[in-house]
């Protein structure tokens, strides 16, 4: 079919509502106008600050003390048992001042807000002594333990982010804490899920890419006021992932001008693909510059306004060949507050990436080694646009609300035709239906071929380039909103809604043989949900409860056969339900212990592209994959319980046990098609449906120790037992139906991400300001200066051995193990106060895999090694028999099979 008649099909295949989902979205439509006509956008980001006063000397309550987030408009009165709170106070760091007739006032410095969560500030205040006093300053203390935390949850400041060796992305940042792991593939996986079982906000708005349901974005950890994973018992208010949520925060400008310039450059050992051997270290043209800068728009007239900007440029070479980086990311935020009342935000980011597309061998055993420029470009894309307002009614209640934009989208091409469409591609021809000529067209004669000189080596030379076209756009605009009730000092209410359309679209074109497969799509899913949350806080319990309704709809009319020629029958796709009861305990046993539980229903949509590839039913080329648009979202029935105890007044010790049971996993499996009107209906064609399954247990262990003196560092491990039938949706199709006398599994094993052991130990050293002595007794170390060190160890993962003469596996399915891994990352900073305590020069240099390990992180089948793939090739071409051993050796020893050597960056930041 041609895709002009393919998209013609597609453009009338979005079908009418069914009446019920009219119904639905009347139901969501009028409970946001109801919210949204009280106000104007913002999502939540904010945190809640409570507490009590009393008297130092005789401990009785202070009654109408007035409490001051300085610097802001946030502020309560104690009442009459001394207690008082504060509601939608940003996350970040702010000094809280109280004053009360007759006591000395107090101000309480460095108190951090967290997202979601009550920070509790307490006052003891003295009367006064003298009939003026300055107000008593002091430092707050984080608490050690987090009272009202009924799930696990693992927060990254700024602070802490700044000091990290390897903290170029937030997965890098987000390995550092149990429950996460890296499969060979990259990949970041948390609490045994599969790949895109995580959901990813920024500044509130949902940048998850609903096509790969991975991060659709880069999220630059330099701009950040907090990160946050949480990967147990997450509240109603989240949703759409089953393993975690990681939460990102973009700082907010304040009365005060504050910025920071950063640059680095960076030295590792490079792949050469003509020797299999790693150089010495040497620069590989990594760069990065990084600036931000936030303060006040007086000067624009805007009073009560302020901005925070930054941007960062990014250059890596990487060690591999062909892999060279290139991205840009800005970002902005304005906060205006037109009323006492009412907070406006509106923020955006921009990213763009250019990088060149490296693969040693592919899965048909072609490798562009010795032909790099025919290997191809990736090009990514993103945006996202937030327009949100916080509104105080009074002090009690708080409406939200936002409207945000989000837009990803990637291509692949070869480098040198990357401007070109694949219809206008050398050799491409097309015969008289419009269809590839497959007798005229030299396109995939010319390209993807092994080079026949050399043989059956698997190089290619010469111009040969890979013949593939890939472009894929998904796009959405939101409404959301919710309101916050506090009914009173124990009791906080919450509710809340989001009405989501995408805009999903895919271009793709593949010239591997005579028949080229492609599709071309547009499609326009929707989804909704509703929540609502009660929080009780109370001395002895803390409780949690929720129940959130979530609705997807991929709005489609599709073929009910799409491989009978003789029925072209179509259904409509129904939209899917769920409510998802949700519940949090936490009991605090004592004043540093709590006990706590949670136990959830979590729903996931599937990924896009499973419910819309080759739904015209093309079935001449390979072996056809067809979606299904009316595949069920993934269901997770999780439960959890914990313990967080203060051991000392400096170190935590925080446990986490945890059960996941995951079903409706999507699945490929053989067609169950009507053959009568199939041309040939012997062809294998796979599709997507809801069969696979999993469960995870495991059992997370972190130790904080909290700054003393010079030192403070975590411990964190993970305990994990990840089994199911399946690791990936297309796990079957691969593996199983596309190899002859294959059979699926009957029982679980452990998937390809089942790293039973993790073991994470962070140590920062770092000298207080004006300490003066020797660093070891060597190093004259006088001024501010600091050592940070990431110790990461993983067991092996699991892998198939297969025996290579008779094509069978050797014992269970994932049953052997590649060796462990470990690697040492390492920042040493220096320092220097110019013109002023807020004026800082820092020099500091950080080590990548300080030790030079070279961790195995796949291996071949065959043999279980990274570097033998137990193929004995004869047929080298023109080449002698022993040239011939040589390229196979090269091939062999693939560089993607070992993580990243040692690199080495060197830089300097300025911060004022």
């Amino acid at each position: 079919m041609r895709d002009d008649k393919v998209m013609s099909y597609m453009s009338t295949s979005i079908r009418k509502k069914s009446k019920a989902e009219q119904i639905l979205q009347v139901v969501f439509a009028g409970f946001l106008t109801l919210i949204l006509s009280a106000t104007s956008l913002k999502a939540a980001l904010t945190g809640k600050v409570a507490g009590e006063v009393i008297d130092q000397s005789t401990g009785e309550p202070i009654s109408g003390a007035q409490i001051e987030v300085i610097g802001t408009p946030y502020g309560a009165i104690t009442d009459e048992d001394g207690e008082y709170y504060i509601l939608q106070v940003p996350a970040g760091s702010f000094s809280i001042r109280i004053s009360a007739l007759g006591y000395d006032p107090m101000i309480k410095e460095n108190v951090r807000v967290l997202l979601d969560l009550t920070t509790p500030i307490d006052f003891e205040v003295m009367r006064h002594t003298t009939e003026i006093t300055e107000p008593i300053i002091v430092t707050a203390e984080r608490p050690l333990v987090q009272k009202d935390l009924t799930g696990t949850r693992y927060i990254v400041t700024a602070e802490q982010m700044h000091y990290l060796p390897n903290s170029i992305s937030i997965a890098d940042v987000l390995l550092n804490v149990s429950g996460t792991v890296r499969d060979s593939d990259g990949s970041l996986h948390v609490r045994g899920g599969r790949t895109g079982a995580v959901s990813y906000i920024y500044d509130g708005v949902m940048v998850t890419d609903p096509v790969s349901r991975e991060l659709g974005i880069r999220i630059v950890p330099d701009f950040l006021e907090e990160i946050n994973l949480t990967s147990g018992g997450f509240p109603a208010e989240y949703g759409e992932a089953s393993s975690g949520i990681v939460n990102a925060v973009t700082r907010e400008g304040q009365s005060f001008f504050a910025g920071s310039i950063k640059a680095y450059d960076g030295s590792t050992q490079k792949y050469d693909p003509l020797t299999g051997n790693i150089g010495g270290v040497s620069r590989s043209d990594n760069q990065a510059l990084t600036a931000n800068f936030s303060g006040p728009l007086d000067a624009l007239g805007l009073k009560n306004a302020t901005f925070f900007i930054a941007g960062e440029g990014l250059r890596d070479g990487g060690y591999l060949p062909h892999s060279f980086l290139e991205s840009r990311t800005f970002t902005g935020k304005v906060t205006m507050r037109p009323l006492a009342n009412l907070k406006v935000t509106a923020s955006g980011t921009f990213f763009r990436a250019d990088q060149d597309a490296y693969d040693h061998r592919d899965v048909n055993g072609i490798s562009y080694d010795l032909n790099l420029d025919g290997l191809g470009k990736i090009r990514r894309e993103s945006n996202v646009l937030g327009f949100r307002a916080n509104y105080s009614m009074n002090e009690n209640t708080i409406i939200q609300a936002n409207i945000s934009h989000f837009k990803t989208q990637s291509k692949l091409a070869p480098t040198h035709l990357f401007d070109t469409y694949w219809s206008d591609w050398p050799g491409y021809v097309e015969d008289s239906t419009g269809n590839y000529d497959q007798a005229n067209g030299t396109l995939h004669i010319n390209n993807y071929n092994f080079a026949p000189e050399l043989g059956y080596t698997g190089y290619t030379t010469g111009d040969d380039f890979n013949p593939r076209y890939s472009f894929r756009s998904s796009s959405y605009n939101s409404a959301s909103a919710n309101i916050t009730k506090q009914l009173d000092k124990r009791n906080q209410i919450k509710l809340g809604g989001e009405v989501r359309k995408y805009d999903v679209s895919w271009d793709e074109k593949q010239f591997y043989n005579s028949v080229p497969f492609g599709e071309k799509y547009n499609f326009f899913p929707s989804y909704n949900f509703a929540f609502a949350q009660h929080k009780l806080e109370y001395k002895d319990i803390i409780i949690n409860a929720g129940l959130r309704f979530d609705y997807f709809s991929s709005r489609v009319s599709y073929l009910v056969d799409p491989l009978n020629s003789f029925n072209r029958t179509t259904r409509e796709s129904t939209a899917k339900t769920q409510l998802s009861p949700r519940i949090g305990v936490s009991h605090p046993v004592a004043s540093n212990t709590i006990l706590r539980f949670n136990y959830g229903y979590f729903f996931q949509p599937p990924k896009t592209w499973t419910l819309f590839t080759n739904l015209q039913g093309e079935t001449n080329s390979g072996f056809p994959l067809i979606g299904n648009p009316d595949l069920k979202p993934e269901k997770t029935i999780a439960y959890e319980v914990g313990l967080d105890h203060a051991l000392s007044s400096s170190v935590t010790l925080n446990v986490s046990a945890y059960f996941k049971d995951i079903e409706n996993l999507i699945a490929t499996r053989l067609a169950r098609r009507d053959t009568s009107g199939i041309p040939n209906p012997n062809q294998i064609v796979t599709e997507f449906v809801n069969e696979d399954h999993s469960s995870v247990k495991g059992l997370d262990v972190s130790l904080t120790k909290r700054r003393t003196n010079f030192f403070t560092g975590t411990m964190s491990y993970s305990y994990m037992q990840a089994r199911g039938n399946s690791p990936a949706e297309t796990f079957a199709y691969i593996n199983v139906i596309t190899v002859n006398g294959a059979k699926l599994p009957v029982t679980s094993y452990p998937l390809d991400f089942d790293q039973r052991h993790t073991l994470t130990i962070n140590a920062d050293v770092r000298s207080n300001p004006g300490w003066k002595g020797k660093l070891f007794g060597i190093i004259p170390a006088s001024g501010v200066w600091g050592m940070n060190y990431v110790l990461r160890y993983g067991s092996g993962l699991p892998f198939s051995k297969v025996d290579l003469k008779t094509a069978q596996r050797l014992g269970g399915i994932n049953s052997f193990r590649m060796p462990v891994t470990y690697t040492v990352d390492a920042r040493f900073n220096r320092d220097f106060n110019i013109g002023g305590s807020k004026r800082v020069l820092s020099l500091f240099v950080e080590v990548e895999n300080l030790f030079n390990r070279r961790n195995v992180v796949n291996v071949y089948s065959n043999t279980g090694l990274p570097d033998q793939d137990g193929v004995n090739v004869t047929d080298g071409g023109l080449l002698s028999a022993e040239e011939t051993s040589r390229l196979h050796k090269l091939i062999s020893n693939d560089p993607q099979n070992y993580g990243p050597p040692r690199t080495i960056r060197t830089g300097i930041q300025f911060s004022f």
